[in-house]
């Protein structure tokens, strides 16, 4: 069986009854469980009908060819030969496996992943509102972004973590009234349907073991899933939640809002991807942000002549999150995201314990 683009071609049906309460019946194929932002993305792409996952692919290519083509030229300005920078920029393309993941899954990450992108590069320009409404859309579509605002929060930038809570309101309201006319069951229906994901997929009633899903709780259910009772691990899943808010609280207020912004950006952007109880991964698109940060600190550093002891160990962590390992097996079982999950802790660690200051610009940051 064909299950390319699956995300994308089994809501086709679903979307023919956009704008109506049949939207929300549980008889299609594939449950949509997203937030109503996300319904207005696929939307988009289901104009192009019979074509759409043409349309998406193309899309996507075009966003990864022209991030692709900035990042090569901002390599060559801070110092690295052209050819040199092609091929590091041409290499990561090639051997992104989240990114060919993403295209072959079709899935509305990549809306979230530009968002991200885009208010990062201004964050780092000093154009703090304009990061704040990118932070806010990309939370209205996916709620983990909204950690990027601790980015704001640590600079004591109160007003434009408003901003950004304004800005995701902009998005959902008129993304509710797409969804279903009346906004106020529009709400209702929505959240019934996102609350879903948790016994579907998180607690494993539909998909039972997913071997990509690299989150720590992924790691926690591999150990226990065949020993406990579904009650139990509904009940491991509310401790867990409840432990990683507090532990991410603890660790932004007591360490992290005192780094420099690279390891604040890496800690916040591994959290993304580690801390909730799914991640799939797509989601692991979101570490060539940090990563990016960090090819640069490596060419200011080799200016220099100096070396930062976290560097190679964090480059090594990349590799691994940004290569393919389902063929990596266990007792007939893949265990890739597994690994996967260990690398991110190990390169969380390293955005803790090891500094990567810049100092090229005022804000100390790279311009």
């Amino acid at each position: 069986m064909d299950d390319r683009f699956a995300d994308l071609t089994q809501l086709v049906p679903r979307f023919q009854h956009l704008h109506t309460l049949q939207f929300f019946t549980d008889s299609w194929d594939q449950p949509f469980m997203y937030p109503a932002p996300v319904a207005a993305c696929y939307r988009a792409f289901f104009f192009f009908v019979p074509h759409e996952s043409r349309v998406f692919v193309c899309f996507v290519s075009l966003c990864a060819a022209v991030v692709a083509l900035l990042f090569c030229r901002n390599l060559v300005r801070h110092g690295l030969g052209r050819p040199a920078s092609v091929f590091l920029v041409t290499f990561a393309l090639l051997t992104s496996y989240p990114l060919w993941f993403e295209i072959r899954q079709a899935n509305m990450e990549i809306c979230s992943w530009l968002f991200m992108a885009v208010g990062l590069w201004a964050f780092m320009r000093e154009r703090g509102y304009s990061a704040a409404a990118c932070f806010g859309i990309a939370g209205a579509l996916k709620i983990t972004p909204f950690l990027y605002l601790g980015l704001f929060l640590a600079k004591r930038q109160y007003r434009h973590i408003l901003f950004a809570f304004l800005s995701a309101a902009a998005v959902t309201v008129p993304s509710l009234w797409l969804v279903y006319p009346h906004i106020g069951d529009s709400w209702r229906l929505t959240n019934l349907a996102v609350s879903k994901f948790r016994t579907l997929v998180t607690l494993g009633t539909l998909y039972p073991y997913v071997a990509f899903d690299h989150c720590a709780f992924g790691l926690l259910k591999k150990l226990v899933y065949r020993h406990i009772s579904a009650h139990h691990l509904s009940v491991l899943l509310t401790a867990y939640s409840a432990t990683a808010v507090v532990l991410m609280l603890v660790l932004f207020f007591g360490w992290i809002r005192k780094l420099p912004v690279i390891n604040q950006v890496l800690c916040l952007c591994v959290a993304t991807v580690l801390l909730p109880p799914t991640s799939f991964d797509y989601t692991l698109m979101a570490l060539y942000l940090p990563w990016a940060l960090l090819v640069l600190f490596a060419i200011l550093q080799d200016k220099k002549g100096q070396v930062s002891p976290g560097l190679v160990p964090a480059m090594v962590c990349f590799a691994i999150l940004f290569v393919p390992e389902t063929e990596i097996i266990y007792h007939y079982v893949s265990v890739g995201g597994q690994i996967k999950a260990l690398a991110l802790v190990a390169l969380f660690y390293i955005g803790l314990s090891r500094r990567f200051p810049l100092t090229t610009s005022s804000s100390g940051c790279p311009a």
